[in-house]
């Protein structure tokens, strides 16, 4: 299922290799033919991966490099070349990688059983500062079926992680969070340089109660000289991430 974000969308066969799929002018994202179920995993311009099952090469557009791999709770410490391994048990491995040209940042990681995942993310090693700790996040959807996203915090199913600012000033950001969460009322949006708002203290997010959920909202104004801005948004055991395109 393609969500209406993906438009101007081409896809280009070559042989003997996996399709590539570009979406306007974002990163060429990966379908991969996984040779042992045969099922292909698309990972769209909202970083979602919408395959049921199987594995899936994830494929990420990062605003700088990363040093590890978070799949669920378990951390994979990227080793700089080509592989991650789990921080307690080195043998446990998955292939990841990052490339860099004209100041863009490509990472990528193979994720397996997607059908027992909600979430991957990048952590980025450099470009926050003062000790914000965020990562760029991938859900995984199982087909839109969402199966395992309610052990997650953040409830990220209507909120786009790429968002078209084009001709705009400003922009709305929106964190949609479940009530109760393990690390309690501890919400931040936030920038790589400053916090847009938190739940917790001053500058506070506009809320708004939606059921079983907290919706944190706030508005980004367009950073001078930017084209491209990143925000996060951390319940500090769960993370999303919005790539604002200004032109």
């Amino acid at each position: 299922m393609l969500f209406p974000l993906l438009m101007a969308l081409t896809i280009d066969w070559q042989i003997g290799s996996a399709p590539r799929i570009q979406v306007g002018t974002q990163k060429t994202l990966d379908i991969i033919d996984n040779p042992n179920t045969r099922n292909r995993s698309l990972i769209n311009a909202q970083y979602l991966v919408e395959e049921e099952s199987g594995c899936a090469t994830i494929t990420v557009e990062l605003p700088g490099t990363f040093g590890r791999v978070r799949i669920d709770a378990t951390n994979y410490e990227f080793d700089g070349n080509s592989t991650c391994a789990k921080e307690w048990d080195d043998s446990d491995t998955i292939p990841c990688s990052i490339t860099e040209a004209d100041g863009v940042f490509t990472a990528t990681a193979e994720v397996c059983n997607i059908e027992k995942h909600y979430w991957a993310g990048f952590l980025l090693k450099d470009y926050m500062q003062n000790n914000r700790y965020v990562y760029v996040s991938v859900y995984f959807t199982q087909g839109g079926k969402w199966t395992n996203i309610g052990d997650n915090c953040i409830q990220p199913q209507t909120t786009p992680g790429e968002i078209d600012a084009t001709g705009k000033t400003s922009v709305e950001i929106k964190c949609i969070r479940q009530k109760v969460c393990p690390m309690g009322l501890y919400s931040t949006i936030m920038m790589a340089t400053r916090e847009l708002c938190r739940d917790y203290s001053e500058p506070k997010c506009t809320e708004v109660e939606d059921g079983e959920n907290r919706v944190l909202t706030t508005y980004l104004q367009r950073p001078k000289g930017e084209t491209v801005s990143w925000v996060f948004c951390s319940t500090q055991d769960s993370y999303l991430s919005y790539r604002v395109k200004w032109e």
